[in-house]
């Protein structure tokens, strides 16, 4: 397998030397990711239609599910032709499951990795300089590889260390009942259909499937909700054209919306995780945001920029011990839980500590957020719109980087707002448990909506739609032809030591002349 791409000397452009423009990569790499019938595949497939037909590329097509079989008798599973739909599903987890176990939660990736430079090497990709000496060189190719679909946060890794920023994670989901009953529609048991869509969700082994831990980190999160695929080819689409530069293109109120949420995020200082919320009205208006973070005497938040900072800021990295009050306080509860099972003699002799202590903590007492000194995003967020007396609260929208916690949802739907979008699930969250009578997960639903978000990933949001130049023509929009654009994003074909080289050619090259 060729595992790096080495370049030629200056000496084979002295004669005429590259334009750095001219080494920028045109190559894709898109995966896929979603939970069991999601419809990954059809997503894949109209990926491969759009890409071909109007974006004038080569397709390549590589699926996880091919590999696992291929490899299957490596973990002693023969999948071969199974009785039920149910049962091959059963058997490609298991033999997946197995191959992680045994060669490295990333095996699968990497075997992908491999057929693709093997796709490179046997479909003309490199050009030999012909001097003998020299290696050979990455051509340009207007060239996609899709695949289809990856299920475990290090087969994530590993793809975007390879192929960095030519690589892009497109999430797709639908509502659970929807999932249900495509399982259902291919003869599975509602009992069936329900292990095999927690099992794809999140496995408890390390080395088992954790759609959850990926989904999240997608680059394009695509809603497939729907018997007919005209909504799915739009969307689909659309975020091909944003990837490519269609200037006719801009961000949707979500997305702008979350943009603003994910922003705010980036302002906490919480040593757990940053998390970010905005609040629009009916209209669509901007009228608070919210980051979880520490309050302060006289409302709002402790902020980089305090006055006499550092020496006020009470944040919890800079207060008392720089600790996680929450944790710390959970780690004293522990101990106490095991002085008393001790001291009321309800222990065995040979129980340590540490074993009561780890047996404590695979309970839900680990997941206790009572303690934290934080202020959650979205109850800043609100406390924000009434803190400034903005109206527009009744019936608003909440945009949220993660899924509300059960304290925040009680929140959410006391104050009146009536949908809520999120992009990263919190497993410790209770909120549709506790409050099923009123928070729903289904669009159609009359209760306070829950929703996966879609559309471009708010870390994009700038990388995609920024516009360097204008978007103009001799005066009029400049025209937009799919088979001739470039991907937004794009990479040097080489690394930077040959782009000195290149320089250093290019100016002997001027001097010569």
């Amino acid at each position: 397998m060729q595992q790096t791409l080495e370049v030629t000397s200056p000496e084979e452009y002295k004669s005429k030397v590259p334009k750095y423009e001219d080494r920028l990569s045109e190559e894709l790499v898109i995966a896929l990711v979603g939970p069991i019938a999601s419809g990954s595949t059809a997503t894949a497939d109209l990926i491969q239609d759009l890409l071909g037909s109007e974006f004038d590329y080569k397709v390549f097509r590589y699926k996880l599910s091919d590999v696992i079989k291929q490899d299957a008798e490596k973990v002693d599973i023969d999948i071969g032709e199974q009785i039920s739909f149910a049962n091959r599903i059963d058997k490609h987890q298991t033999a997946g499951d197995g191959l992680r176990k045994r060669f490295g939660n990333g095996y699968l990736a990497s075997r992908i990795v491999s057929a693709i430079a093997k796709n490179r090497n046997d479909n003309d990709g490199f050009q030999q300089p012909g001097d003998g000496g020299a290696k050979k060189i990455a051509k340009q190719k207007r060239w996609v590889h899709i695949i289809d679909s990856i299920k475990h946060p290090e087969e994530l890794k590993i793809l975007k260390q390879t192929y960095g920023d030519v690589f892009w994670l497109f999430g797709v989901f639908a509502p659970l009942q929807v999932r249900k009953e495509r399982l259902k529609d291919q003869s599975v048991s509602e009992v069936d259909a329900t292990n095999i869509i927690n099992r794809d969700y999140s496995e408890n082994e390390q080395h088992g499937q954790k759609v959850k831990d990926v989904f999240h980190q997608s680059d394009f999160f695509i809603r497939n909700d729907s018997q007919s695929k005209e909504r799915l080819e739009r969307d689909i689409q659309r975020f091909l054209e944003v990837m490519f530069g269609s200037p006719q293109r801009t961000p949707t109120k979500d997305e702008s919306s979350m943009y603003s949420a994910y922003a705010e995020a980036c302002r906490s200082a919480c040593l757990s995780r940053q998390v970010g919320a905005a609040v629009v009205d009916e209209t669509g208006n901007l009228i608070g945001l919210g980051r979880n973070d520490v309050p302060k005497t006289n409302g709002g938040l402790y902020e980089a920029n305090e006055p006499n900072a550092p020496t006020t800021d009470s944040r919890c990295y800079a207060w008392k011990n720089g600790q996680c009050h929450n944790d710390a306080r959970k780690d004293k509860l522990y101990q106490d839980i095991f002085a008393q099972l001790k001291s009321n003699n309800l222990l065995k002799e040979n129980s340590s500590e540490a074993g009561v202590i780890e047996a404590v903590k695979s309970t839900d007492v680990k997941s206790l957020i009572e303690y934290s000194r934080a202020v959650h995003a979205e109850m800043d967020a609100i406390i924000s719109i009434a803190r400034t007396n903005k109206p527009g609260l009744l019936g608003a929208t909440l945009y949220c980087t993660t899924y509300p916690c059960h304290s925040c949802a009680r929140h959410i739907v006391a104050s009146g707002i009536t949908k809520v979008f999120f992009i990263e699930p919190y497993p410790k969250s209770l909120a549709q448990d506790l409050h099923s009578d009123s928070i729903d997960s289904s669009e159609s639903s009359d209760k306070v909506k829950f929703l996966q978000y879609m559309g471009v990933a708010p870390k994009n949001i700038l990388k995609l739609f920024r516009v360097e130049k204008g978007r103009k023509e001799n005066g009029k929009i400049e025209p937009f032809d799919k088979k001739n654009s470039k991907p937004v994003v794009r990479v040097s074909l080489d690394d930077y030591t040959m782009h000195e080289e290149l320089e250093v050619a290019r100016l002997e090259q001027d001097n010569d002349g």
